[in-house]
């Protein structure tokens, strides 16, 4: 094979494992459910804890964000729930809520499609480069390449969360939310952005950035200890 078809497979191989840590750690901190109770008993929303400020115990929160974040993974499933809130039986999420929650939905279960396909490119170009024994050396110069990419971007974007996430966070809604204000909600109102309120988001995007970039540095430190060890 020409070394180009070399070098195009290992840049294939490079971008397929930095998108498959992304979207896998994306993936594992929005459904960590102890990372959501744990916020949930520190967090506070206008001097009161959020169970106390929604209305409900710490135990039917838990119960709830599970049905919430179950929702996500299904296609078929519905947000259709009543609870005594505050003493009342009331539905839980309103018109508005559920609408949102069917955008954030579909972006879910195009990012699990997505992570998937990049993992098994990731493996298959990954396995390919070994059989043909493609030299480490050719594959650590070029994934660092990618590397240094992807780390001024992600610095930037990380600048942009920590000086401003407010601001972040309305861009990312319009970028991946396009033509509706759905998302818009009142944390005095709605239970939705009440389980998950702006800070908790602040929290999250920041844990998804540090494992971010842990996972592609602990990559390059790999490829780096195989190159050393493959040249003796």
């Amino acid at each position: 094979m020409p070394k180009t078809s070399y070098r195009f497979i290992s840049y294939l191989c490079s971008i397929t494992f930095i998108l498959f840590a992304f979207l896998g750690n994306v993936h594992f901190w929005c459904f960590y459910e102890p990372f959501y109770a744990s916020e949930h008993r520190t967090l506070t929303l206008y001097g009161k804890s959020i169970p106390e400020h929604i209305g409900i115990s710490e135990e039917e929160l838990d119960d709830l964000t599970h049905f919430t974040l179950s929702y996500l993974n299904d296609k078929d499933a519905s947000l259709d729930r009543q609870m005594t809130i505050k003493g009342q039986l009331r539905e839980v999420f309103t018109d508005d809520e559920k609408l949102h929650m069917i955008d954030v939905r579909n972006l879910n279960l195009f990012a699990n499609k997505l992570l998937v396909v990049s993992g098994v490119v990731f493996v298959l170009t990954l396995i390919y480069l070994v059989v043909k024994k493609y030299p480490l050396a050719e594959l650590f110069g070029i994934y660092k390449k990618v590397l240094l990419i992807v780390l001024a971007i992600f610095l930037l974007l990380g600048a942009w969360v920590f000086i401003d996430f407010d601001s972040f966070w309305t861009n990312f809604h319009h970028v991946f939310f396009p033509g509706n204000d759905l998302w818009i909600l009142d944390l005095r109102k709605d239970i939705l952005i009440m389980i998950v309120p702006p800070t908790f988001f602040f929290h999250l995007v920041s844990r998804i950035f540090f494992t971010f970039i842990g996972s592609l540095l602990l990559g390059n430190f790999l490829l780096y200890m195989n190159r050393r060890s493959s040249n003796g």
